[in-house]
């Protein structure tokens, strides 16, 4: 029988089909996924979404499979970067996640792309494979934390500044930061996060950090000199109950922080990588 199902870009998608999709595909996840529209709208902006660039499998008009790419510069290369891949329960097994990234590179190429990125959970095995097959190799480990910090008594001040002053300064001095934390992304979402630093009483900078103070989610922890329970410590006058997601692990000295004053490793990630 001939096949019915047609992959095109999803710029003409209404995203709430999109986000009808995802659910669907992500029914029984490992971590549960949001049902507002709204929340999709504002996380695909920081993700810095381009739904020309976005590619979905169709059957009889139906969405049944999706990529979604965000489009900007990562580590000096043109990069899409998949935020999210899905395919419905009765759609699996057929392959439908090659298909499309195969549909996709060569107007991913022609944008001037030169890498596909992706993060994706370390016990997701049967995802693992398909990457692999496509041609991703994991790159590094990401880890996950939240709870309630504890923190030390401190001499230190916790001094909030304009997210611009912190990128005229060069911060962040290396590329630990996933996608979704780098200061392009958190430029996109500026409005939503708080940034800090944390002072000596000679007002030297000790370190600083960006935070949702709605919901404790942290984007970027930085020390500059000392250690880092005073960092923690500032980060718990502002929000005690935080999460941290994609930690690079070869930031050991933060990771053993954030352990020791009450986090917990919730869940890890790989992040994978594709030349094209």
């Amino acid at each position: 029988m001939k096949s019915t199902i047609q992959i095109q870009n999803l710029k003409n998608v209404p995203l709430k089909d999109i986000v009808e999709c995802m659910l669907e595909a992500f029914d029984g996840y490992f971590v549960k996924m949001p049902e507002d529209v709204a929340y999709w709208r504002k996380r695909y902006q920081g993700a810095r979404v381009d739904f020309e660039y976005c590619y979905g499998a169709f059957d009889k008009g139906k969405l049944v499979a999706f990529i979604i790419n965000g489009i900007d510069q990562l580590n000096g290369h043109l990069t899409a970067f998949n935020t999210g891949t899905g395919v419905l329960p009765t759609y699996r097994g057929r392959q439908l996640v090659d298909k499309i990234y195969a549909y996709a590179i060569p107007f991913l190429k022609k944008k001037g792309i030169t890498k596909c990125v992706l993060e994706v959970i370390q016990d997701n095995a049967r995802a693992i494979r398909v990457y692999q097959r496509i041609g991703f190799a994991i790159q590094r480990n990401l880890n996950c934390y939240k709870g309630f910090l504890s923190g030390s008594d401190q001499n230190f001040q916790v001094k909030k500044i304009d997210f611009s002053e912190l990128k005229n300064l060069g911060y962040p001095k290396h590329n630990f930061y996933s996608w979704d934390h780098t200061n392009d992304a958190l430029a996109q979402l500026e409005t939503e996060y708080e940034t800090y630093f944390v002072v000596d009483n000679e007002h030297k900078i000790l370190g600083y950090f960006i935070i949702n103070p709605t919901n404790g989610r942290l984007a970027q922890v930085e020390l500059e000199t000392g250690g880092y329970d005073t960092i923690t410590t500032a980060i718990s006058q502002i929000n005690k109950e935080v999460r941290i997601v994609n930690v690079d692990d070869r930031r050991v000295d933060l990771i053993e922080n954030l352990l020791a004053n009450g986090l917990e490793n919730t869940i890890n990630q790989y992040e994978m990588e594709m030349d094209i």
